[in-house]
């Protein structure tokens, strides 16, 4: 079953750039991406406030019938202000309207948030039979635990599971209660800790949390390079009298 072939659409104009070779280049036993298709233009908006109900976009996006399921890749807003919408059992929609801005202004890629909704769906997917239920709401809980079933009813708290994100204790159990294949979790333990922020991000953020002991490190390694600098110093005086 595994890896599940996830056919990646682009929607419209995306706005914002998206590296798809990156994506589809991303190691992976869960899911194999490709990208071979795209929607140069969308019609209106049929929603309030000019959202994009599941019933216009069922008409845009069509199902791949060489992949497992179908994903659309859109930057307008989505139905009920949702950022990721199922539209049939082998079809989903991601948004970046408005994630976009949370996302890059918290120093994460917009690849990588695609990449941790694309494990929510897998995940789904492998324990539905092969499809993403109608009822995936249910899978989701209101508490905040950087899980991938987090519900996010404030778009930015997706933050908190975008960081290596995983799955809590209690979605680990339900889903062990779906017949899924053997090797889903140990590649999810391995696959996930890889979305992750860059090492100057995390660093600066440390730095932040930890400006005392920040500042002692620093004050330390300046007097630390001044004392091998003085030793170098002399060094090169007894090889090369010129310098002294």
């Amino acid at each position: 079953m595994l890896p599940i072939k996830i056919s990646l659409v682009s929607l419209g104009a995306l706005k914002h750039p998206v590296n798809v070779s990156l994506l589809e280049g991303w190691q992976s036993r869960v899911f194999k991406l490709h990208h071979d298709a795209s929607v140069g233009h969308l019609p209106d908006a049929d929603g309030d406030d000019w959202q994009y109900t599941d019933a216009c976009l069922r008409g845009v996006l069509q199902q791949d019938p060489d992949a497992d399921f179908t994903l659309g890749i859109i930057n307008v807003p989505l139905e009920g202000n949702f950022y990721l919408r199922r539209l049939t059992d082998k079809t989903g929609v991601l948004s970046l309207y408005e994630m976009a801005e949370i996302v890059l202004y918290s120093e994460f890629t917009l690849e990588q948030y695609i990449l941790r909704n694309i494990y929510e769906l897998s995940v789904l997917f492998a324990a539905n039979g092969k499809l993403i239920p109608s009822d995936y709401g249910s899978w989701a809980h209101d508490e905040v635990r950087g899980c991938l079933f987090d519900m996010n009813s404030s778009k930015s708290d997706i933050l908190f599971s975008m960081h290596r994100p995983k799955l809590c204790p209690a979605c680990k159990t339900r889903i062990a209660a779906k017949q899924v294949p053997a090797e889903l979790f140990s590649a999810l333990e391995q696959e996930l800790p890889r979305i992750k922020k860059a090492l100057f991000s995390r660093m600066t953020e440390w730095v932040k949390l930890h400006p005392i002991f920040a500042l002692l490190i620093a004050s330390a390694s300046a007097v630390l390079l001044n004392i091998v600098a003085s030793f170098i110093y002399e060094k090169a005086k007894r090889i090369y009298p010129w310098l002294g």
